[in-house]
């Protein structure tokens, strides 16, 4: 609207990120019983623990707002869920105790995912590791990964010979790559020698999966998605191996094997990403589907673009999702190349859009807020330097204060001869 003083169009207001709505949410869902939606995912409860306490820490409010007997209460259920044989459950609900057996231990297993984000959380309520069975965590790892390079969840035979997860995922690859760079620390650091994984076929593996436009998909020849394309390029960062070092140092042969195969194309899908908002539908019957189904191909999006609420998606033809605002930043971000973006604009998609009257984020544009989608919005913004949050570190979607702490232990540290 015209101003009556000089004639000039004034600017819309800048959305404004509601910080004590969002504190409340992320509180609530720590100290009391989440909705029954949540329900499915109960042998994944590290991953909802790691959702709240990430977040809270992320908003610099994790020590202040949570007293110390409550960290602690947390730190030794976390420690109830890590598995005797090396690595952590997803949960305390398949603990067998002293009932575990050969027999029965493809019933009680330790899952990648558990061990990433129960060593995470850990991290983040202050905990140095200590108690951690490091060196049987170690010995697990390299058990999960296949001939091909690739990592299974979790081992679901008796003999290890074959597994009901065969799907080959870069997810695991990523999360098995985390905990190994969170547990190996320095050379030297260990005790005594423990197998490592394979590098080399991991990454070939993760370089397998660059689909025909750059991006990554689940398995060679799958559809591009950026949450896969974050896993393998966060993946490689864990690996040391996403950016070639500036002078060979390598004496081995073959040489290590490094980067992206192709990563202008992968930088350009990335960019991509970032789409108009999907109009909403007039009508009634379309508008409760457009709030509710995940299948339904979008509107399309106007031209030309509008100049702000540009979200991204996962994938070409696809809405805007609070989630790939993490993706494809965190992926940007870890190859140098975030400039590329338009934060200003998916900063008011997610604070204008996705962003809940009760705290959080939803999945998209009148969704309720969900652990998930309110986390990685949290830590999106935190990339772009959103004022009043810790700074983020993109591999490990937490603070970098928690990669801070984990690289000073002094365990991780390489053993010194007097």
């Amino acid at each position: 609207m015209a101003s009556p003083a000089d004639g000039k169009a004034t600017s819309p207001a800048r959305a404004t990120f509601n910080r004590e709505r969002n504190i409340r949410y992320w509180l609530r869902c720590l100290r009391t019983l989440l909705p029954t939606e949540y329900t499915s995912n109960d042998l994944n409860r590290t991953s909802l623990a790691f959702f709240c306490v990430n977040s809270l820490h992320i908003l610099g409010e994790l020590g202040r707002l949570t007293t110390d007997a409550e960290r602690a209460s947390w730190i030794a259920w976390l420690y109830r869920c890590q598995h005797p044989r090396g690595g952590f459950r997803g949960s305390p609900g398949t603990d067998l105790g002293e009932a575990l057996s050969d027999a029965n231990a493809i019933w009680d297993p330790a899952t990648l995912p558990g061990t990433f984000f129960s060593l995470i959380t850990l991290l983040a309520l202050g905990d140095d590791l200590t108690q951690v069975h490091r060196v049987e965590t170690l010995r697990w790892l390299p058990t999960l990964q296949r001939p091909d390079g690739s990592f299974a969840e979790m081992h679901t035979s008796k003999d290890g010979e074959s597994d009901a997860t065969a799907v080959r995922d870069p997810r695991f690859s990523y999360l098995a790559a985390a905990v190994r760079w969170m547990l190996r620390g320095e050379e030297g650091s260990l005790e005594e020698e423990v197998p490592d994984v394979d590098v080399d076929l991991a990454v070939r593996f993760l370089q397998s999966i660059e689909a025909y436009d750059g991006g990554f998909g689940g398995r060679p020849g799958s559809e591009s998605h950026a949450g896969h394309t974050f896993c393998v390029i966060a993946a490689l960062a864990l690996f040391d191996r996403l950016h070639p070092p500036p002078i060979p140092t390598s004496t081995t042969s073959p040489p290590a094997i490094y980067g992206l195969p192709h990563p202008s194309e992968t930088i350009h899908w990335l960019v991509l990403r970032q789409q108009p908002l999907t109009p909403k539908p007039t009508d009634s019957t379309s508008l409760s589907e457009y709030h509710t189904a995940t299948h339904l191909s979008p509107l399309p999006p106007p031209f030309p673009p509008p100049p702000t609420h540009n979200g991204f998606n996962g994938r070409a033809n696809k809405r805007t999702d609070t989630c790939y605002s993490f993706w494809v930043i965190a992926s940007l971000d870890l190859l140098r190349q975030s400039h590329l973006l338009d934060a200003e604009s998916n900063r008011a998609f997610l604070l204008e859009e996705t962003a809940h009257v009760i705290g959080g984020f939803g999945k998209w544009a009148g969704a309720p807020p969900d652990v998930l989608h309110s986390c990685l919005g949290l830590v999106s913004l935190a990339l772009m330097r959103e004022e009043g949050m810790n700074r983020a570190d993109s591999a490990l979607c937490a603070p970098l204060q928690t990669r801070e702490r984990l690289e000073s232990l002094p365990w991780r540290k390489k053993k010194t001869t007097e």
